[in-house]
This record gives structure tokens, sequence and C-alpha cells, in this order.
């Protein structure tokens, strides 16, 4: 994916510069009228909020959103990343195949987010992306670039939480606030491949066989 420039977003990238069938970013909630053009001029047809309903709130672009609460639950303040992404992947797959099956039936392009666009966000773009077609090692090599934007946006509030904390919890309660480590999403992807692999894992989740083909079908017009 290609890092792109939108007005009142960060940590955006997508899987074209021109004419993407994917976005994904932090928080809208910044966005400002020229970004709400760029996004149209892209053919984003849809935004897909991965947030709870405390985190979210009031859109005014006026693009359609469809939320999905991947936690389910307010999101972890503390916590092992690849444990985090491991117990998502493990009981919330139904949600992770609601959000994926949103990008496939989207007319366009689909932006997806949640607050830094790190982990929910990659956890639905990862599957998206291998359902569709992309290799293991392109989902995680868009993955490590998410934590220079993410730490001038979050950094104050990540330390916030670790501050309170014991010394011993500090640092993981930073990385999984701040960081976007290869180690991170190699371990997400390896519970993927135990679990049968993306196709797999999001049909035996919910997501349609129509849908798994429009995945496919978007990657290869956009190829």
């Amino acid at each position: 994916m290609r890092t792109i420039g939108i007005d009142g977003l960060f940590n955006a990238r997508a899987t074209s510069a021109s004419a993407p069938w994917l976005i994904r970013t932090g928080a809208p909630d910044a966005l400002s009228v020229d970004g709400v053009s760029t996004l149209r001029s892209l053919g984003v047809s849809v935004i897909i909020d991965l947030r709870e309903p405390s985190e979210v709130g009031v859109a005014e672009h006026g693009i359609p959103v469809r939320s999905v609460g991947i936690y389910g639950a307010e999101p972890p303040q503390t916590g092992r990343l690849e444990d985090v992404y491991e117990a998502l992947l493990r009981e919330r797959g139904a949600a992770l195949a609601v959000a994926v099956g949103l990008v496939a039936d989207a007319e366009g392009a689909a932006l997806v987010h949640c607050t830094a666009g790190k982990d929910r966000t990659g956890l639905v773009v990862a599957l998206a992306r291998l359902a569709a077609g992309d290799s293991a090692e392109q989902v995680v090599e868009d993955y490590v670039l998410s934590e220079p934007d993410v730490r001038p946006v979050r950094e104050r509030h990540a330390l916030a939480v670790a501050g309170a904390l014991p010394a011993a919890e500090r640092e993981e309660t930073l990385r999984l606030h701040l960081a976007s480590p290869r180690e991170a999403i190699e371990h997400a992807l390896a519970v993927i491949d135990g679990l049968g692999g993306a196709a797999a894992y999001l049909t035996g989740n919910g997501l349609s066989d129509p849908q798994l083909r429009e995945l496919r079908r978007k990657r290869q017009a956009a190829a």
C-alpha cells in the first residue's frame, strides 16, 4: 500500500494513489472539507469505523459510515500486542468478517479506520488483502509503516496510560499504543494460518463466497 496525503487524516495508505479499492487511516475526526473532496475523488463510497460506540464522535463529512465494533468492549489499555491480536482473531472472528464483507460490498473504495489505524485496522486490512490474494510479506511491509505516523498523534495518551502503571508494565503498554513491530503482525498471520488461512477463516466466520470473489476481483482490477 502507498502512503497518501489527505487533509485531516493521519496514518493514511491506499492500495493505489489514484484508484484504490482499499484505504486505511487513523480516525477521521479532523477530516477537512478538502480531505473529503480528496476521498470522493479517490472513489470512497463508505467509511468503515471499527471503533466502539464510546470512541465515536459526530461524523460531519457526509460519506456513509458503517460501524463494526471489533473489540465488542472497551479497547484494552494494557497488555501485550501479540496477545491482543490473537484474542481478537480467536474470539471476534464474526466482527472481523463483517468488516471485511463491507470492504467487499463497497461501490468503489472503502476506507477502514479505528483510532490509530494500527491494530483493529491492521487486522481487518490484513485479512482483506490476504483473502484478495496479496502476500503475507506485502501485509507485513504495510503494517510496519504505521508507527512513525501514530506516535506523534497518540504519544500523549500512551504516556498518560503508562504513567499510571507499575514500572514493569510501562514498556509493554507503550508498545501496545504506539508500535507496529514486524513480529506482532507476523504472530497474527501465524494465528490466521493456524486457523486455515484468511479465506477459510473469513468464510468460516460469515463472509460469503460472492464477497470473497469480489475481494479478489477488486484486487485483480486494480493490478
